[in-house]
């Protein structure tokens, strides 16, 4: 088994890794506690009411 990256590159790897999955969860819990994740429906079915009026 050959190491192409070395110890440093592992450690970069994984920090990026921790950096970008950590801000995702810092991101998603802002918008859960504020109350604006927006997963509800009635923009789609706006949407959809919007897709019909034309044709």
């Amino acid at each position: 088994m050959m190491d192409s990256g070395g110890i440093y590159g592992a450690y970069l790897h994984y920090g990026l890794i921790i950096f970008m999955v950590g801000s995702a969860f810092i991101v998603f819990f802002y918008l859960w506690k504020k109350g604006r994740l927006d997963m509800d429906e009635a923009p789609k079915f706006q949407m959809l009411d919007n897709e019909e009026e034309k044709s």
